[in-house]
C-alpha cells in the first residue's frame, strides 16, 4: 500500500512538471509568440500540483523508509527526511520551485519575463528529479556524469511531452486560421523533436550503463526493474514510431490540403489521434518511469 502510494505521487508529480515545463516552453516556439491564456492557465494548475505532490511525496517516501504510516506522522520523522536525505530536500526544492513558477505565471503571464521565469524555475523542479531516483546514487566523479545525464534526460522528456501536450490544445478545435499556425508549428517542431529523441536515446544508454551494466544485463528479464524498463523501451519505440509518422507523412498531408486550399478536416484528424496516441503513451511511459524508482535495478543487486 504505502508503495502504491509511492509510486502514484512520483506519477502525478511527473505528470505535473511535464505540464509545467512543457507548455510554457510550447506557449514560446509552438505559438511564435508568448504563452496564451489557456496554455498558461494549465500551467499554474500543475505547477500547484507538483508542488503539493512534492509535499505528499515527503510523507509516502517518510512512510516507506519506516515501513509504517504512522511514521509519517512524526514531525522528527519528517525532519530527519528532509534535512538528512537528498531525496527529501529535492522534494522540498521542488516543491518551492514550483509555487515561484506559479507566482512568475500569475503575475506576468503575459510576459516574455514572466515565462521566462517560470520555465527556469520548472526547469529546476524537473531537474530535482534526478535527486529522487537512483541517478543520484552514483558516487565520485561517475556520479556527477550520471546525474548529469538524468538531468539531461528530465528535460528533454519534458520537452517533448510538454510539446505533445501543446498540439493536443492547438489541434482540439482549430480555426482555419489556427490550422494553417498548427502546420507551422508542426514543422517547426522537427528540429526540437529531433534533438529530444536524440538527446533521451543517449542518456538513456548512458542511464543503462550505470544501471545495468554487462553483469546486470542478463537479470533484466527475471527482475521487476529490467521488466519494467523492457515496456518502456517498448512505449519509447511505439512513441518515435508516431512522431516520425506525424513528421513525414500526416505533417505533409495537412501542409498539401492548405497548399491546395482543400478540406483540412481529415489530415486534422489524423494528426489529432496520431498525436493524443503519442501523449497517451508517453503518460503510461512515465508511469512505468515511477514504478522503476522504487524497485532495485540490476547492477544493484
Amino acid at each position: 500500500m504505502i508503495d502504491a502510494a509511492v509510486i502514484g505521487l512520483r506519477w502525478v508529480q511527473y505528470l505535473a512538471a511535464v505540464a509545467a515545463l512543457g507548455l510554457p516552453l510550447f506557449g514560446i516556439y509552438g505559438f511564435r509568440n508568448r504563452p496564451s491564456g489557456p496554455v498558461a492557465g494549465i500551467s499554474v494548475a500543475a505547477g500547484l500540483l507538483l508542488a503539493a505532490g512534492a509535499l505528499g511525496g515527503i510523507v509516502a517516501q517518510t512512510a516507506m523508509m519506516a515501513g509504517d504510516w504512522t511514521a509519517a506522522l512524526d514531525l522528527a520523522a519528517l525532519g530527519y527526511v528532509v534535512q538528512s536525505t537528498s531525496l527529501g530536500m529535492a522534494h522540498i526544492i521542488r516543491a518551492a520551485l514550483a509555487v515561484i513558477g506559479v507566482i512568475a505565471l500569475l503575475i506576468n503571464q503575459s510576459s516574455r519575463a514572466g515565462s521566462t521565469l517560470a520555465i527556469l524555475a520548472f526547469g529546476g523542479a524537473v531537474a530535482s528529479f534526478a535527486w529522487s531516483g537512483h541517478g543520484a546514487a552514483t558516487e565520485g566523479a561517475e556520479g556527477l556524469f550520471h546525474l548529469a545525464a538524468d538531468i539531461a534526460h528530465l528535460l528533454a522528456a519534458a520537452v517533448w511531452l510538454g510539446a505533445l501536450a501543446g498540439f493536443c490544445l492547438m489541434l482540439a478545435r482549430p480555426l482555419k486560421g489556427e490550422i494553417e499556425e498548427s502546420a507551422r508549428s508542426l514543422a517547426g517542431f522537427a528540429t526540437v523533436g529531433t534533438v529530444t529523441v536524440a538527446v533521451l536515446t543517449v542518456t538513456g544508454l548512458v542511464n543503462s550503463a550505470f544501471l545495468v551494466g554487462l553483469e546486470g544485463s542478463g537479470r533484466l528479464a527475471s527482475s521487476a526493474w529490467g521488466l519494467l524498463l523492457l515496456a518502456k523501451l517498448g512505449l519509447f519505440a511505439v512513441m518515435v514510431w508516431l512522431a516520425a509518422h506525424n513528421r513525414y507523412v500526416l505533417t505533409p498531408e495537412l501542409d498539401r490540403a492548405i497548399a491546395q486550399g482543400s478540406e483540412t478536416g481529415g489530415p486534422v484528424k489524423s494528426l489529432r489521434i496520431s498525436i493524443g496516441l503519442e501523449l497517451a503513451a508517453g503518460i503510461v511511459l512515465l508511469g512505468l518511469v515511477a514504478a522503476m524508482g522504487v524497485q532495485m535495478p540490476p547492477a544493484s543487486m
